[in-house]
């Protein structure tokens, strides 16, 4: 079922298109990261389809258009959590609650799923940084929506501060909810997210699977005196993509799979002795940057 459907969305500051023609389709139970840039249209995205932001053309729906309300459904957060200082956790989640219209209930089962139930009955003013982020999520979860927003939920926090976060994103996410992420970020995309998509100057770059968009290829550099019983053992290899000529030695991409012991032994095996033998992984900023300079 499609959760988010997306259509041709634009949106523009006088003649700054922050948005342009964005198509997405966001799908029940999905981590779903937008990844881009600083000022890469992100947050406006997160402001149109939360209906913060008019947009200026385009379209986007919710739950297939199965609920006269969807808004009720989502739990957000789009700017620098916001609480009364002098008021503790449960106060200020009743509030929240309130606010919602959400069931009266106690907040115990989410406090303990941010981590926060011990200092419940502490003002918001004393939480740090990161605890201050947690109970922003603990109110997105007041009235138990199937969909959350975070917007740069990490921003500004301490080592700590982020795997606290992190780790609280990622249970959210295990209990089946779709999570939609916007992020500068590329390691948080990576260890959270499911799905992505990379925006630049408002316009969509790729999307897919993190597996498939953000992938850490594998490539191997091998070389030996007997060059011609090499490279017929290399393209008879059913784990190697591709093979070329570099230099004094063969480039081979890889499979994810693919062990270079077992290599080697292999060749050992029929006279075949490496001169050179290196494994090389693709890493993710360059694939990343490699992707966002498209737009440049």
């Amino acid at each position: 079922m499609n959760v988010l459907q997306i259509k041709d969305l634009s949106k523009a500051y006088g003649h700054i298109k922050a948005v342009s023609n964005l198509n997405l389709n966001i799908e029940a139970g999905q981590i779903y990261g937008i990844l881009g840039p600083n000022g890469s249209g992100k947050t406006t995205t997160l402001g149109m389809i939360t209906g913060i932001l008019q947009s200026d053309s385009g379209s986007y729906t919710w739950f297939e258009n199965q609920h006269q309300n969807p808004l009720k459904r989502i739990g957000t957060i789009l700017e620098t959590p916001n609480f009364f200082p002098y008021l503790n956790a449960d106060e200020n989640l009743e509030i929240v609650r309130h606010i919602k219209g959400a069931e009266n209930k106690n907040f115990d089962e989410i406090l303990t799923s941010v981590n926060l139930i011990n200092r419940r009955k502490s003002k918001f003013s004393s939480y740090s940084l990161g605890m201050k982020q947690r109970l922003a999520i603990a109110a997105t979860l007041v009235g138990d929506p199937d969909v959350l927003i975070f917007d740069e939920p990490t921003n500004g926090l301490d080592p700590q501060g982020i795997a606290d976060v992190r780790k609280t994103l990622t249970d959210i996410a295990a209990s089946g909810r779709t999570v939609i992420l916007a992020s500068h970020i590329l390691d948080e995309v990576e260890k959270i997210c499911t799905h992505v998509a990379i925006i630049k100057y408002g316009e969509l770059l790729a999307t897919g699977s993190v597996g498939s968009i953000l992938s850490s290829d594998k490539t191997v550099e091998v070389a030996a005196t007997n060059e011609a019983a090499l490279e017929n053992w290399l393209r008879a290899n059913p784990k190697i993509n591709s093979v070329s000529k570099d230099g004094f030695f063969f480039t081979c991409m890889v499979q994810e799979d693919f062990e270079v012991e077992e290599m080697s032994r292999a060749l050992g095996h029929i006279q075949i002795f490496p001169t050179h033998l290196v494994v090389k992984k693709k890493k993710l900023e360059e694939e990343f940057l490699q992707i966002i300079s498209k737009a440049n």
